[in-house]
């Protein structure tokens, strides 16, 4: 018989404290790596906002990080570009293998995370490009890739110097935009059929665990289709 949600919450809980979802994670990768699925063609980094199911925080509490009042202390406010509102949860941040679409890193954090803070750690290291939108962008990302021999695929965004691209910039976005759509399919897989559209746990440990197992499901699942 299919075990209750109370013996699963358990075994769950039992695997976060002993912090061996992570390994499980790698020791999956590991295989997915022997089976001659991931490619290393490239890496797409992304990231992608998930409400929490806890209840927001007083108005007076808002702005950032919501407090040790806030039902959940770990969980932030965050303002999506050019969308009314507010979004109030996590983040999970996600290192996708280009060609094989499965996810080879996995990072959760507030949702008022900047999407470049953790983006070193979706880096690989074998891979043979990073694509990336323009929020990921810096000189200083760019040269450390290109001193690795990684091509840095990020896309470029006007500035207060430069407010208008040249058309070769431009071009580059279009190219880049292409490549990295994939990446949206990652996303949308994860919350409408793995069932991450909300966090269901207080803290960020628990959230990281639903995250994690989530990518898990879904790297199996793609396991599944590659070999099918």
């Amino acid at each position: 018989p299919v075990p209750d949600h109370t013996t699963l919450c358990r075994f769950r809980n039992l695997l976060i404290e002993a912090g061996l979802l992570e390994k499980l994670f790698i020791e999956l990768d590991r295989q997915l790596d022997q089976a001659g699925l991931i490619l290393r063609r490239g890496t797409m980094l992304d990231a992608t906002v998930i409400e929490t199911s806890a209840a927001r925080p007083p108005h007076a509490l808002r702005g950032g990080a919501a407090g040790a009042q806030a039902s959940d202390p770990d969980a932030a406010f965050t303002r999506r570009q050019g969308k009314p509102g507010s979004s109030y949860g996590y983040k999970a941040h996600a290192g996708v293998d280009q060609g094989s679409g499965l996810i080879r890193r996995i990072i959760t954090t507030p949702a008022n995370v900047n999407d470049t803070v953790p983006a070193d750690r979706l880096i690989c290291g074998d891979e043979r490009a990073v694509l990336a939108d323009a929020a990921y962008h810096s000189h200083a990302r760019e040269s450390a890739l290109k001193d690795r021999g990684v091509k840095a695929r990020l896309m470029r965004r006007a500035n207060k110097h430069h407010p208008d691209l040249p058309p070769r910039l431009k071009r580059l976005n279009q190219l880049i935009a292409r490549q990295r759509a994939a990446v949206e399919t990652t996303f949308a897989t994860l919350k409408r059929r793995m069932g991450l559209s909300v966090i269901r746990y207080r803290g960020l440990a628990k959230a990281t665990a639903q995250v994690v197992i989530a990518a898990m499901a879904f790297n199996m699942r793609r396991w599944v289709t590659l070999t099918a």
